[in-house]
């Protein structure tokens, strides 16, 4: 069972005595990953500049958010396979301040089943965005994930993205195991959560301080597809070049934010689930 203790995502486990690595599968299921922000920003929240004048409190719903101009994307895609890996610029990578951060996921429609391994991570700036595919066939190779990783795990580079806990955590579980430390994570809801505001998802911001709508109609494809369409690569890039583009709307908007919603460090540490199912 999942809570959420003090920005921990939470999984409660009992502690059993060790046994042989295929029992304990058997019992448990497999091993899972924490996620949790390590440091925190100013707890007081003194001084808040005041809320910016113009912008609503609540994200539009219904007409209101339907006659807005759909958010584009206008820059260079690239998609990432293991067939073409060897093209990516790192070095545009890696010379980010800021890097839009998204993963894209196939969708599970039912409730005891588990959860799926991130199908794409995406990585964008200004004026382009990078889609790692990472299931086989097609996905990356070893090579490539450890300097994916490198980047997540860069104090360099801020990670800007919404819902980053669970994204870093799947990565973690299912193509990162070693990385147990990362930096420079920025969860944009932490910087609007001291005013209060009832939805601090990716597209209410986006409808509240972008003035844009994300559309959704991709959501529940199928990301591990070998060859994507060309609908799924505008939808996984508008996503995570959003969080880029909140990142600079958000800092410029709540000045001094980086006192309560700092780039924050990030922990991954094991645990265990009881598995969703009897045995037979």
């Amino acid at each position: 069972q999942a809570f959420k203790f003090k920005g921990c995502l939470v999984i409660a486990m009992t502690k059993r005595k060790r046994k042989p690595q295929d029992e304990e599968q058997a019992l448990h299921g497999p091993r899972q990953k924490r996620a949790c922000f390590e440091d925190v920003g100013s707890k007081g929240h003194g001084g808040l500049p005041p809320y910016p004048e113009g912008f609503p409190r609540d994200a539009p719903k219904g007409d209101e958010l339907n006659v807005m101009m759909q958010m584009d994307f206008h820059g260079k895609v690239h998609l990432v396979s293991r067939a073409n890996e060897g093209n990516v610029d790192w070095t545009a990578l890696e010379a980010a301040t800021v890097l839009g951060f998204d993963t894209e996921t196939r969708p599970v429609f039912q409730k005891s089943a588990p959860r799926n391994p991130p199908a794409l991570l995406q990585l964008a700036v200004e004026a382009e965005c990078w889609i790692f595919q990472l299931l086989p066939p097609v996905g990356v190779s070893d090579a490539t994930f450890r300097r994916l990783q490198n980047l997540l795990e860069s104090p360099t580079i801020v990670k800007a993205g919404v819902g980053m806990l669970d994204d870093y955590r799947d990565l973690g579980l299912f193509h990162m195991p070693s990385m147990s430390l990362a930096c420079g994570v920025l969860d944009l809801q932490e910087i609007v959560k001291p005013y209060g505001l009832k939805s601090t998802g990716l597209r209410a911001l986006a409808a509240m301080f972008l003035c844009r709508r994300i559309a959704k109609s991709q959501q529940t494809s199928d990301w591990g597809k070998a060859q994507l369409s060309q609908a799924q690569l505008w939808y996984a890039a508008v996503d995570a070049w959003a969080g880029w583009r909140l990142c600079g709307i958000l800092r410029g908007l709540f000045d001094g934010s980086e006192r309560w919603a700092p780039p924050r460090k990030l922990t991954i540490t094991n645990a265990l689930i009881a598995a969703q199912r009897r045995l037979h």
